[in-house]
């Protein structure tokens, strides 16, 4: 499967999840972007293998922070919706915090540093998609 491909299926399946569907359909889109965003890593891993090389500048930097956000926010996410899935977990705490809540917030935060990602990557993505055509 080549990157873009993932990359706009991954997109699509963000935006029917910030859209009102049934819980199960919102489930199984869930389960599917989990398996596109570790495709996307795996597409992206000579990224990671030189977060240690060279030298860092200001905007080196600032894509390093915006993308461990974007992880970070991503694994709260998932976690807590996986969690959320569980209806004996539903209602648990965490910090006074439903689960429920954390994933939905979470969600939110993850949408923002996903736009700040995109912000950053336009340029390649714009790139990607003039292959297509």
């Amino acid at each position: 499967m080549k990157k873009i491909t993932v990359d706009i299926l991954m997109g699509i399946a963000i935006i029917l999840e910030f859209v009102s569907l049934p819980i199960l359909a919102h489930e199984i889109i869930g389960i599917g972007l989990i398996f596109l965003i570790i495709l996307h890593i795996k597409f992206n891993e000579n990224y990671f293998k030189a977060i240690f090389k060279g030298k860092y500048n200001l905007k080196r930097f600032i894509n390093l922070i915006i993308n461990i956000g974007l992880l970070i926010s991503l694994a709260i996410t998932i976690i807590s919706g996986i969690c959320s899935s569980q209806k004996s977990l539903k209602n648990r705490t965490i910090w006074g915090y439903k689960i429920s809540h954390i994933h939905k917030s979470s969600s939110i935060i993850s949408l923002v540093f996903l736009g700040l990602h995109l912000l950053t990557t336009r340029k390649k993505l714009v790139r990607e998609i003039k292959k297509l055509y």
